[in-house]
């Protein structure tokens, strides 16, 4: 991710690299771009192609290339197939900024043509097929609001919030395309988020997450920018010490407070190093405790009971649809055992008419359907022995957990 931000910075500072490297520790520094580093989910991928179809998209018209509007139009099919919200967002960035074109008579409608045309047959198959075995479903759920001021101080940064102001202050004095690109790109976004003012159900967050990367290409603007107006030389390396450093130490603090040893006896979430380390190189982090994605290892008292489960499956070659009553564990067996799940750990996005585990676990669902489903075993949290469905027998159990077979009679 890091790396697609210094590119995309590269090629729209006309390969300076100075301002790739400024950019690059910028978003580093700034927990609302560097925590995509640290989870890698289908959401990353995609927010990675949209930064490089936009870019692509852009030079596309500005430099004439069919080549770089291939670029563009393959990557948008990526995200298409990967995360609907992204494509979403960055397919109304495109609209916007086609209109801009369009307005402003900078436009190649021949290019325009092939590439509507390109991305709907290269991404249509994937969609079709949803449409044609479940019908689309778009699931935009309600979370908490959260303001443009809460985002930059709690989420994005304060440092990268000023070097931010600065470099939107150089794009309205530039006034050139790739400024008006920029400033499209940056301001829809973040107005985007502010829907729940209309009464639209969306997280707020979420949203202002892909904001923060076109914000974070501007603040590596700005901070190009500072560092010219400083005469001395010294202070120059100075300014760029400090941007390294402390973003490097930052991001070793973001790290540490993804990643506690869930598998320590005598670990509840802590953090390995100390906390006078997190206070000086992540204060506001420190203090508002910022979560872009819920930490889905949940209580770290059951990692040992999850870990065992995961051995047994994979010891045992377990193999089917494993329903699971715990949707963290969904995540834990699809990524180191040959089973399959339904939820897969993100549980808002599933339509219920796909498959509802709710009603298996709770022992109302039919031997057919189960077998319609080829559902092979379910894992239910330990509870008393009448939780366990009348169709299942236990295989293996340990304190928090009991895996059950599926007995089709």
């Amino acid at each position: 991710m890091i790396f697609t931000i210094g590119y995309v910075s590269y090629r729209l500072s006309d390969c300076n690299v100075t301002v790739s490297l400024l950019t690059s520790f910028m978003a580093m520094m700034s927990f609302a771009t560097f925590n995509r580093c640290v989870i890698c989910t289908p959401a990353t991928l995609a927010i990675a192609f949209s930064m490089l179809s936009l870019l692509f998209y852009y030079e596309a018209f500005d430099e004439d290339s069919i080549k770089k509007l291939l670029c563009s139009v393959i990557s948008l099919v990526l995200i298409c197939n990967l995360h609907m919200a992204t494509a979403i967002i960055t397919c109304g960035v495109l609209l916007l900024y086609t209109l801009y074109l369009i307005l402003s008579g900078n436009i190649n409608l021949k290019y325009l043509l092939c590439y509507i045309i390109l991305s709907f047959i290269l991404a249509s198959p994937w969609w079709l097929y949803i449409s044609l075995n479940y019908t689309l479903v778009f699931n935009s759920l309600a979370g908490s609001y959260l303001r443009i001021d809460e985002f930059l101080i709690k989420y994005y940064g304060i440092i990268p919030s000023l070097f931010t102001f600065v470099g939107f202050y150089c794009l309205i004095r530039d006034r050139s395309i790739k400024s008006i690109f920029l400033l499209i790109w940056a301001l829809s976004i973040v107005l985007l988020s502010q829907v729940p003012l209309l009464g639209i159900d969306t997280v707020s967050i979420r949203i202002f997450e892909v904001s923060a990367y076109p914000l974070i290409l501007i603040a590596g603007m700005g901070a190009y920018a500072v560092l010219n107006r400083i005469g001395s030389g010294n202070l120059r390396y100075l300014f760029v010490i400090f941007i390294v450093f402390y973003s490097i130490f930052a991001s070793v603090a973001y790290v540490d407070s993804y990643t506690p040893n869930l598998l320590d006896a005598d670990d509840y979430n802590a953090t390995l190093l100390p906390d006078t380390y997190h206070i000086i190189f992540d204060p506001v982090g420190s203090i508002l405790k910022p979560s872009i994605i819920s930490d889905r290892c949940a209580d770290s008292r059951l990692a040992h009971d999850r870990e065992d489960i995961r051995k047994y499956l994979v010891d045992h070659n377990i193999t089917g649809l494993v329903v699971s009553e715990d949707a963290v564990m969904d995540t834990i067996i699809v990524s180191s055992s040959n089973a399959s799940v339904v939820y897969g750990g993100f549980t808002e996005s599933i339509p219920e008419y796909v498959t509802d585990p709710v009603h298996i676990v709770n022992s109302q669902a039919t031997l057919n359907e189960l077998d319609d489903l080829q559902v092979k075993y379910i894992l239910l949290k330990n509870r008393n022995e009448s939780s366990i469905p009348t169709y299942c027998e236990v295989e293996y159990e340990n304190d928090d957990y009991r895996l059950c077979k599926v007995v089709l009679k």
